[in-house]
């Protein structure tokens, strides 16, 4: 069997998470749990990081992840997450 990757959240993202309540958390669990088994899951999107580095971009509910796989060292980093704002 394959080795899960390991997430690595921001500072920023990891206060915005523990912040949440059960069933916005559970959401985004889910997520990450699937992604840790298969890495290669694509965002809707693309963005491009400070480092120039093309990072997908999941909308899931009422948040933006902003992700990319290391695959050299198997981990996920989360480099954003976003509440969306209600308009």
């Amino acid at each position: 069997m394959p080795q899960k990757y390991a997430v690595f959240p921001r500072f920023e993202a990891a206060a915005l998470y523990r912040s949440l309540r059960w069933p916005e958390r559970d959401q985004l669990e889910r997520f990450l749990d699937a992604l840790q088994s298969y890495p290669f899951i694509e965002g809707e999107t693309t963005e491009r990081d400070a480092a120039g580095r093309t990072v997908a971009v999941k909308f899931l509910g009422k948040f933006k992840i902003v992700y990319w796989a290391d695959h050299s060292v198997k981990e996920i980093k989360v480099l954003r997450l976003e509440r969306l704002s209600r308009k």
